[in-house]
């Protein structure tokens, strides 16, 4: 992130024309001036928030704030003070627009300006200050660790050797449950004994995509929600590795065999796309560590 600075935006202003009597070398400031020593007009340009991020699994957000103050004299000249004012703000805001802040990764720029009337004391003429709001945020792809990594390993019964880092991963499985009543049971009148019902299963996850993992071939993903040669959805082999554990075991695989049912594309940041893989298990998962 390329982070713009108080002096090199003070060096923005400088650039443009004001009117008469309004800003020049001499009171354009990349700093807050004492309140007591404050010139009238002026201009002052500070950092307000300094770069900070926000990291998830997802995404790095980078943020950087900053404020320009214009003071002057509060003339008691109503409209004329005003219309002053007002032609500042515009120069400066042109200069502002005119600047490139952030580089072309940047996602969100805001500048918001405000206008006040001040009267401190008595001792002090009034004054009016206009601050220009400036908030720049960019998004880039996260460098933390994902969740894990999923293995394509056989695509109908053919050896496959491609991964993905992957993130919220859920596999759900079990055998449905049949529920029958009875007049006599040891734990209460009609209360239903249990049968075991047919097995089903559900996997989803959010794998990392590259254009390079997008082909032709058999194990390629254009190949995953294909049918094959008898019309059937594919058997799909893959193994998920778990590695966001900090206690033993430190990773956790679980081998699995889907159809896949869906593959949504759901968007893409920088050079990457992420895929959602949804499948119904074929058969029970095996789990180790």
């Amino acid at each position: 992130m390329a982070v713009a600075t108080a002096a090199s935006i003070k060096t923005q202003v400088l650039a443009g024309t004001y009117p008469e009597n309004t800003l020049n070398d001499d009171n354009v400031f990349d700093y807050a001036q004492f309140v007591t020593r404050r010139r009238y007009p002026s201009c002052e340009i500070v950092t307000t928030q300094p770069q900070s991020t926000i990291e998830t699994k997802k995404s790095t957000e980078k943020i950087v704030a900053f404020e320009i103050s214009y003071y002057d004299k509060n003339l008691g000249l109503r409209t004329d003070d005003v219309a002053t004012q007002k032609s500042v703000e515009d120069v400066i805001l042109a200069q502002m627009e005119s600047m490139v802040l952030q580089d072309h990764k940047i996602t969100f720029e805001s500048k918001t300006w405000n206008r006040q009337s001040i009267q401190r004391d008595g001792g002090h003429p009034a004054y009016m200050v206009s601050t220009l709001k400036i908030t720049v945020r960019e998004i880039t792809k996260s460098t933390m660790t994902l969740d894990g990594v999923l293995a394509i390993q056989q695509i109908d019964g053919v050896n496959a050797a491609i991964t993905f880092d992957c993130f919220d991963t859920t596999i759900d499985e079990g055998f449905r449950q049949i529920s029958e009543q009875i007049a006599e049971n040891p734990n209460g009148k009609l209360v239903g004994v249990h049968y075991p019902g047919g097995f089903s299963g559900t996997f989803m996850t959010n794998i990392v995509v590259k254009a390079a993992d997008i082909g032709s071939a058999t194990q390629d993903l254009n190949n995953l929600i294909t049918l094959n040669g008898n019309g059937f959805q594919k058997v799909i082999k893959l193994q998920y590795t778990d590695k966001t554990n900090i206690a033993s075991p430190d990773t956790i695989t679980e081998v699995v065999y889907i159809n896949a049912t869906s593959l949504q594309r759901l968007y893409r940041f920088n050079d990457n796309t992420i895929f959602r893989l949804l499948g119904q298990l074929t058969k029970p998962s095996t789990i180790s560590s």
